[in-house]
């Protein structure tokens, strides 16, 4: 119980007085942030076929290899995805393939990115859009569908475990060091629902998506943690709701939310009463409840350009590193003879590993977008 540890950290008094913005908590984002999709349909034997062919020269190459499907290029990997034996893998999403008659014959995983930067209903198109360039017609079901909430202004703390009451039995509490990083809530494998509660600025971090910046908005104050409430809902539980196509979801991801933090989760203020379940909910938590859920799309450029920054952002630090040690071992000074001397040495690398520079890259581009 929060009362009986350590008090959590406060918000700065710049904070607390100094911005009128955060007179308490404050949503910086909230909607869809994961979409899983079963589609049923006839695959066409020639689609079936040319996956199989490219499938074992996906094997003997040991990487993936290009596969078009509608106006996209994708790529097809050397392995599957779970139960599908086909899986081709583009940087906007994974569609798997299965001829096993207990499967829906097609499974899709649309990125978070795609998600933000057109919004749900576009995604489910341009999903359709790709299949059914090969398919007859493909129905969609939604086998999983993750709500969240973003939002600034909650000193939250490893202490404040016991302040929430849950429907699941499980609570684990994840730290890294001396610093507090989130709860998880319930079990994934139950295929019902769990939640997450952490410390998104800090996944923002360790991944490089700086296009979460762009989501958030003028709202985002960076002396702030991020705190992301998450719900992932699996199938079962959107059956248990009478839920199943996309349109279904979206038209009550509501009342999902509604449930989720009214009833099967919430946090509360700690009084004398011994029955926890008859403390109030807690004012931050009433904020919660009312999130918006309404995704804002930013736009593919932005996703990708937000994407990039986060990419150079992680890797110039260890680049820079390496380049001094390199400037320093040639007797480099500044800048431009350390560039003078690296082009000398990378041409003459090219000789010695007879691999081009160029196909290094063209490597790392295809590793890239198959991950």
């Amino acid at each position: 119980m929060a009362a009986m540890g350590a008090p959590c950290p406060e918000l700065s008094a710049d904070l607390r007085l100094g911005d009128s913005r955060w007179a308490g908590l404050r949503e910086l984002a909230s909607g869809v942030d994961a979409r899983y999709l079963s589609g049923r349909t006839v695959l066409p034997r020639g689609l079936t076929t040319r996956l199989a062919s490219v499938r074992e020269l996906a094997e003997l190459a040991g990487e993936p290899i290009p596969f078009p499907l509608g106006e996209l290029s994708f790529k097809l990997a050397p392995h599957g995805w779970g139960r599908y034996r086909f899986v081709l893998v583009h940087e906007l999403g994974r569609i798997g393939f299965s001829e096993s008659g207990h499967l829906p014959p097609i499974r899709i995983q649309p990125k978070a990115e795609l998600l933000h930067a057109v919004g749900p209903e576009a995604t489910v198109a341009g999903f359709r859009s790709v299949l059914e360039s090969e398919c007859d017609e493909v129905s969609f079901a939604v086998s999983r569908v993750d709500l969240f909430a973003d939002v600034q202004g909650w000193a939250l703390c490893a202490e404040d475990r016991n302040r929430f009451l849950c429907r699941a039995t499980n609570c684990t509490t994840f730290e890294e060091g001396a610093g507090f990083r989130g709860f998880q809530f319930g079990w994934r494998t139950t295929k019902t629902f769990s939640a997450r509660i952490y410390d998104k600025t800090a996944d923002v971090e360790r991944h490089g998506s700086d296009w979460w910046f762009g989501l958030w908005g003028d709202g985002y104050v960076a002396a702030m943690p991020v705190h992301r409430i998450e719900f992932e809902i699996g199938r079962k539980g959107l059956t248990d709701f009478g839920l199943d196509t996309p349109g279904d979801v979206l038209r009550a991801k509501a009342d999902l939310w509604r449930y989720a933090t009214g009833e099967w989760l919430s946090f509360r203020t700690p009084t004398d009463d011994s029955t926890r379940a008859r403390w109030p909910i807690a004012p931050e938590w009433e904020q919660v409840q009312r999130s918006s859920l309404g995704n804002r799309a930013i736009g593919l450029e932005r996703m990708s350009t937000g994407r990039m920054v986060g990419s150079l952002r992680r890797l110039m630090p260890p680049l820079v590193g390496y380049l001094a040690a390199f400037a320093a071992i040639v007797g480099a000074e500044e800048i431009d003879d350390t560039l003078g001397a690296l082009d000398h040495h990378l041409r003459s690398d090219e000789i010695v590993r007879r691999v081009a520079f160029r196909d290094r890259i063209a490597e790392r581009r295809t590793r890239m977008g198959a991950r």
